[in-house]
């Protein structure tokens, strides 16, 4: 018998190796994961600046409360038109930028107009946002003679 008790023994003190060994290498593992993640977020890759684009020159649209085409339901904001002057002379950026400030009454209009034919849900939502200053910048865009937009962005939004 007591050889028997023997090899038990003998197997679980194997069984109890090899599942220490196991889990130390679980914790080097673990430990090596985490203090990666950990250098990762104590010093993040940085861009490049020249990556990154400049904005353009900007014209605002100041705060204002427009009517939604629901009764009740308001749209307040603040809209910055970025006017596309890449690869031009600075003179024409000039002339371009005096033209939106000088349309910025049609370019109001444009904006009541576009906005008041929105629903609460439509102008609510991230996609419904991103829809409504890219048909701004297209019907914008009809009416400029000197160049175009490049975005259209909001500073302020709130809906109600």
């Amino acid at each position: 018998m007591a050889n028997g008790d023997t090899k038990g023994l003998l197997r679980l003190l194997q069984v109890s190796v090899a599942l220490s060994a196991f889990t130390v290498v679980l914790l080097a593992i673990g430990l090596t994961l985490g203090t990666v993640a950990m250098m990762a977020k104590m010093n993040p890759t940085k861009k490049k600046v020249g990556n990154v684009p400049m904005p353009g020159p900007t014209v605002t649209i100041s705060d204002q409360v427009y009517n939604l085409g629901e009764q009740n339901h308001y749209l307040k904001a603040t809209i910055l038109l970025e006017l596309d002057a890449e690869n031009r002379p600075e003179k024409q950026v000039a002339m371009f930028t005096e033209e939106v400030k000088k349309r910025e009454p049609q370019i109001r209009d444009i904006i009541i107009r576009e906005i008041s034919g929105k629903t609460f849900r439509e102008v609510n939502s991230p996609q419904g946002k991103e829809q409504l200053k890219e048909e701004l910048r297209l019907k914008v865009n009809e009416i400029l003679a000197k160049g175009e937009l490049k975005h259209v962005l909001f500073t302020s939004f709130a809906v109600q």
